[in-house]
Parts: structure tokens; C-alpha cells; sequence
């Protein structure tokens, strides 16, 4: 809340209780009466002050709950993404090296392919 809502709902309920007590001493009722009403009053609004805290109390349990699971959600999803884009960064690293490698000893997929046949004949003639 903010401050200035806080000090206004402060307010009011300081003035409730003090008009309600100013009520209570002036109206025409004997001591006895007067005395169990102000009770039968104090009762009621520590009743609604426990209500109201309890209310309180099982909501930001709610929400709580609420916010830990969507942080939660968060961050797995950032941890998957992380995890994807490595593993797309380690591909591209592996594609590029390799692409160094065949340019630099001038090696073609064509080239590989016949000095692999070469060797196979060169095996199966030694055999």
C-alpha cells in the first residue's frame, strides 16, 4: 500500500473508534449498559481486525504460491533456451572448424571419396 493510503485508513479507523466511544459516553444509558455495550463493541472489532488478518495472512500465502511457480516456470524456460542456443553455437563452431580443415589441405568430398576408394582397393589387393 502506499503511504498515504495506509495513514488514511489509519485515520479513519482511529476516528470510528474515538466517535464511536464519544457516542457511547454520551448517550443517556446507566453505567452497567454503558459498560457492556462498550465491551459487546470491543469484542466485535477484535473480531473483524483477527478476520480481516487472517484474510490477509491465507492471501499472500496465495500469492506467494502463485509467484514462486511462475518464477520457477521462468526459469526453466530460460534455462532450456540457454541450453539450445549452446548447443547451436557448438554446431556452428563444429561446422566451421571442419570447413577450415577441408580448406586449408584442399580436400574436397570428391577427393576424400576416391583416396577412400583407393585404400579399399589397395586392402582388398594386399589380402
Amino acid at each position: 500500500m502506499k503511504k498515504d493510503t495506509k495513514s488514511l485508513l489509519w485515520g479513519l479507523l482511529a476516528g470510528g473508534v474515538a466517535g464511536s466511544v464519544t457516542a457511547l459516553l454520551l448517550a443517556p444509558k446507566p453505567g452497567k449498559e454503558l459498560r457492556k455495550d462498550i465491551a459487546d463493541g470491543t469484542a466485535g472489532a477484535i473480531d473483524k481486525v483477527q478476520g480481516i488478518a487472517t484474510q490477509a495472512g491465507d492471501k499472500s500465502a496465495e500469492l506467494y504460491g502463485k509467484a514462486k511457480d511462475a518464477v520457477g516456470s521462468v526459469v526453466t524456460e530460460i534455462k532450456e533456451w540457454r541450453k539450445q542456443v549452446q548447443e547451436e553455437e557448438s554446431q556452428e563452431e563444429t561446422a566451421s572448424v571442419s570447413g577450415i580443415f577441408t580448406e586449408e589441405e584442399g580436400l574436397t568430398a570428391e577427393a576424400a571419396d576416391r583416396t577412400d576408394t583407393i585404400l579399399d582397393t589397395d586392402a582388398a589387393a594386399q589380402k
